[in-house]
């Protein structure tokens, strides 16, 4: 009798829920779909993971259908559920959290005769492939051991990197926060308490949002190096207008100074043709992975140094609902940024006493908050990630970690490619680890097609 083909897939938020509605919808004949997370919350991550209304999507609901093939996609389930939004509305995340659920219990229900949904509650501490070419095997935390015909890694984002200081900090002492989302993070803390966060983009945005939902009246401060915040999406989000960038922009182009002049130049046209910079931001996106491999490791390392941040805050923005929020606790002055250089951090007794260096200034600054918060975003550096599956890869071979510690390789048919170059022929990773190399890979919008793309080649 042929053994029954076991697809594993491992890691349960976007990414892993969009590969496991592709198999379910694409095998015909009895297979078994094995979606492996650490928690039984299938489909939330990071994300969604959130219940606060505060916390809106950052893309509008119209273009963000799990198929990309069927756009109406998430429309269609909100309407169902009697909810009045519209394409151009930015809604709730915990709503998409539960339309990934709902997507993937509709897969199962339609799949094939023979094919079946297994959900497995375990963490995965080690995948062994006897040799390049060889079927793998996964060893859970339970002590099951699941022989696999391919193995999907869609392992999303890792605890933050904690920020740079003069002296070694140990942020799991009081009124010290690395990673925001773990539980607990920031609790029993006094409504007027004083609060650092440090970095000042869409996860500072989460931040201030939590506190102000639980009444918080004390002084919010966000210290950034260059104090720039994710730029609010226009009220009625539209799809950028077509057309505005030509289909060889900056072909050949290696240069990122280069790169950004010809940008530029381009929203000024747009602008002068009635266009919103928004538009050319967006119509960009599908020309980004070929822009940022013609940029080579040295523009590459040159982006990262002097532009990423500036691309960053108009490429990732926030709802206009959330940015008005921001503006307004700004204006009444309980949220300040302040543009600066974080140097150390020491635990007292009173609080963390923090000193930071402001720009242009000769001598630091010291101040005592009851919290600082590490706002500066998940860590891609495979390095310095913890996870007990990514360091055993790691320091295996099995996986090649980019110079610039974006994330990992893989061949064009997102196998994991090994350290002596060679790619594994059943073990594929979908995940914003992609960023190393399509640089766009951490969007709704890109990350259902490379499901798809994925998905085909597997079947």
């Amino acid at each position: 009798m042929t053994k029954r083909p076991t697809y594993a897939v491992v890691g349960a938020g976007f990414s892993g829920m969009a590969v496991a509605v592709q198999l379910l919808q694409r095998l015909t004949s009895p297979a078994r779909v094995c979606l492996i997370n650490r928690s039984l919350s299938f489909g939330r991550g990071i994300a969604y993971g959130t219940n606060s209304p505060s916390h809106l999507l950052n893309v509008p609901a119209g273009r963000m259908s799990i198929d990309p093939d069927r756009e109406s996609g998430f429309i269609d389930y909100l309407r169902g559920r009697g909810l009045p939004y519209r394409a151009a509305d930015f809604v709730p995340r915990s709503l998409y959290g539960d339309y990934l659920e709902r997507c993937l219990l509709n897969a199962q229900a339609a799949a094939a005769d023979g094919v079946k949904l297994e959900l497995l509650e375990a963490e995965v501490l080690q995948l062994e492939t006897l040799g390049v070419g060889e079927a793998p095997v996964l060893r859970l935390g339970s002590g099951r051991v699941i022989e696999a015909t391919e193995v999907i890694l869609a392992l999303g984002n890792f605890t933050p990197k904690p920020p740079h200081t003069a002296t070694a900090v140990d942020w799991s002492g009081p009124g010290l926060v690395n990673d925001v989302w773990a539980p607990g993070a920031a609790a029993n803390l006094a409504p007027d308490a004083p609060v650092l966060l440090i970095g000042s983009g869409l996860t500072a945005y989460d931040v201030v949002l939590r506190l102000l939902d639980h009444g918080h009246r004390g002084p919010v401060t966000m210290l950034s190096r260059r104090a720039l915040l994710p730029q609010p999406h226009r009220e009625q989000e539209a799809p950028p207008t077509a057309g505005i960038v030509p289909p060889d922009f900056l072909n050949d182009e290696t240069r990122a100074l280069r790169q950004l002049r010809e940008i530029r130049r381009l929203i000024g046209h747009a602008r002068d043709a009635g266009h919103d910079w928004r538009d050319v931001i967006g119509g960009l996106r599908s020309h980004t992975p070929r822009l940022w491999q013609q940029l080579g490791a040295r523009g590459q390392k040159q982006f990262l140094r002097h532009l990423m941040p500036y691309w960053d805050t108009h490429r990732h923005r926030a709802a206009p609902a959330i940015f008005k929020r921001i503006r307004q606790a700004m204006d009444a002055g309980q949220l300040t940024i302040m543009q600066g250089r974080l140097v150390d951090i020491v635990c007292a007794p009173d609080g963390p006493r923090v000193t930071w260096r402001m720009r242009g200034a000769a001598e630091p600054v010291q101040t005592t908050f009851a919290s600082v918060i590490n706002c500066t975003g998940p860590s891609s550096d495979l390095n310095r990630v913890h996870d007990p599956l990514i360091a055993q890869l790691r320091d295996s071979g099995g996986l090649t970690v980019d110079a610039l510690a974006l994330g990992l390789s893989v061949d064009t048919a997102y196998r994991l490619v090994r350290r002596d170059g060679q790619a594994l022929k059943h073990v594929r990773y979908i995940g914003p680890l992609l960023k190393a190399q399509f640089w766009e890979a951490t969007a709704v919008p890109e990350l259902r097609k490379h499901a798809k793309a994925l998905v085909e080649r597997v079947t």
